[in-house]
């Protein structure tokens, strides 16, 4: 019993970390878009953008030679690309096309790109577009986090 007591709050902080809620990047300043496209034989086709803003991207390209600081990389603005950049990208996506409204039953991703500034999955819904998709997305439009309840 006395095992059990003691292993009961560490299962309960492993699951309350495995909960995500698929927001990671976004109290940054990146811009965080979907673009939707509903092609003429019922496909929805997305892009889901976190953009760094051209305005805060440097010009030039720096090479550090060792010794700069954590503050200093830090400073450079954008995300610090690392083994699970990919998977919080992947968690960002559908969370947003979901709560968009736009994937009602999940994603196939098609492309990806993933870089400090800019980060992006290219993918389709596994529904198709419905009268009312297309009466609510158009053909073509690009939504801001507004449409998926953010800022």
């Amino acid at each position: 019993m006395k095992k059990i007591v003691l292993l009961l709050p560490l299962v309960i902080l492993l699951a309350a970390g495995c909960g995500t809620s698929g927001r990671s990047y976004v109290e940054t300043e990146m811009v965080e878009t979907l673009e939707v496209e509903i092609l003429p034989n019922t496909s929805k086709m997305f892009t889901y953008r976190l953009r760094w803003p051209e305005d805060h991207i440097p010009s030039h390209i720096r090479v550090e030679r060792g010794g700069g600081s954590p503050e200093r990389e830090f400073e450079r603005g954008g995300v610090d690309v690392g083994r699970g950049t990919y998977e919080r990208l992947l968690e960002n996506t559908a969370y947003v096309v979901e709560h968009a409204g736009y994937c009602r039953e999940g994603f196939f991703e098609l492309d990806r790109s993933i870089s400090r500034y800019h980060l992006w999955v290219r993918g389709e819904c596994k529904d198709g577009a419905t009268a009312e998709d297309q009466k609510t997305f158009g053909a073509r439009q690009t939504l801001g986090p507004e449409r998926w309840g953010q800022k």
